[in-house]
């Protein structure tokens, strides 16, 4: 089942220098942690004057949807689903 979330969440990253890229590597919500074992895709988007990178990933049972906004360094969990359908 998926669910919108929206709520902001700590979330631990690898840069990785050669390639250029951020990737979150672990993700704190709800006092639990989920270290995300596989990214489905990233892409970014402008809303406004502010680029957001949104990654969908996950634990290997539970898919993420999460944006970083790159003006406050903040990240959201927009969406959370368990792969089940509705």
């Amino acid at each position: 089942m998926r669910e919108t979330i929206n709520e902001k969440i700590s979330v631990v990253t690898i840069y990785n220098r050669e390639k250029k890229l951020v990737l979150p590597w672990l993700l704190k919500w709800q006092g639990r942690r989920y270290k995300i074992t596989k990214l489905g895709y990233h892409h970014t988007e402008r809303l406004g004057r502010v680029l957001h990178h949104i990654f969908s990933v996950t634990d290997g049972s539970t898919f993420f949807r999460l944006h970083l906004d790159t003006e406050s360094l903040t990240w959201t969990l927009k969406e959370v689903s368990d792969g089940l359908a509705t």
